[in-house]
């Protein structure tokens, strides 16, 4: 299992189309929805369950508290079952050291540095790249995270940030599909078609170079490639502990979409809670479609149909 563990709602950055429709607040302005020990009593949870975690948010490592919970991962997980997604906000040797001790991080960047792009605060992109560029060069496995969207989805700024990272030693490279969800609810007009999506994937299949690209799983299920892991292979948890099917199956609250939510930990049995996904609630097998866009596209027929009544 892989758990998607937002641990904060707090970013130091402000996106438009934010999953998790983070707060833009100082570090310290804002108390936790859990205490560290409950947090820490999630993580042992997971850890005891074999759960594979990747640490994101908001921005995992922007909090004392939240950076202490990771840390605390690194001593009771191995290395390969922890995965961080964060910013690039204020890198320093304390990040760097913690870094070291995990698997993976990723970091998104949609833009190379200087092209404008309304949904991405100005300096974003080149904290992102610096940041790379930083772990990168110190040996630590990362990648860079893209998600298509009208501003970041034409060949040419695609194929310009592809070179960019493969001349900075990227070894990485995630393309990610847009959910309008979250904050993101208000800006369905971003979300690109599906024959859209499939001719941008066709064109990075042609590009060569020392990054490896990876497209997201709901991308490839456009292909037939894959198949929904909601569940079934992954959660997300949400900063409160609630359990969702899956880490971006969130409304515009971000709260998990009906039928999205499987339970609360550290209350919940983990165990119990994804045994009653899978018998009671539809879960258990994994499916041909993505169920975040199936769900939208009923509720837009419904909504759709309710107005012109």
């Amino acid at each position: 299992m892989y758990a998607i563990w937002n641990l904060t709602d707090v970013c130091p950055w402000n996106c438009a189309f934010c999953c998790m429709s983070a707060k833009n607040l100082n570090a310290n302005s804002l108390r936790d929805k859990l205490d560290i020990r409950k947090k820490i009593k999630i993580l042992k949870i997971l850890a005891a369950n074999g759960v594979k975690i990747d640490f994101s948010g908001g921005d995992p490592l922007f909090r004392h508290e939240d950076f202490t919970v990771v840390e605390e991962a690194t001593k009771i997980l191995p290395k390969e079952k922890i995965d961080v997604s964060m910013t690039g906000y204020e890198f320093n040797k304390k990040k760097l050291h913690l870094l070291k001790k995990v698997g993976k991080v990723e970091i998104s960047i949609d833009n190379v540095p200087g092209e404008v792009n309304p949904f991405r605060p100005k300096e974003f992109n080149f904290s992102a790249i610096s940041t790379l560029e930083t772990i990168a060069k110190e040996g630590i496995f990362c990648s860079a995270v893209t998600t298509l969207y009208p501003h970041t989805a034409n060949k040419e700024s695609l194929k310009k940030l592809f070179e960019l990272l493969c001349e900075k030693m990227i070894p990485k490279w995630n393309i990610l599909r847009f959910y309008p969800v979250g904050r993101g609810v208000k800006l369905s007009n971003l979300n690109l078609a599906e024959k859209e999506l499939i001719e941008i994937m066709d064109f990075l299949d042609l590009l060569n170079g020392s990054t490896e690209i990876a497209l997201q799983h709901s991308l490839r299920i456009l292909r037939g490639e894959y198949q929904c892991h909601a569940a079934v292979k992954s959660i997300g948890i949400l900063p409160d502990g609630t359990i969702s099917a899956c880490g971006w199956g969130l409304d515009e609250n971000s709260r998990p979409l009906p039928c999205f939510e499987l339970g609360k930990l550290p209350k919940d049995s983990l165990d119990n809670t994804l045994k009653k996904a899978r018998e009671k609630m539809g879960y258990e097998e994994r499916m041909g479609y993505c169920r975040i866009m199936k769900y939208l596209k009923e509720k837009e027929i419904y909504e759709s149909e309710r107005n012109t009544m």
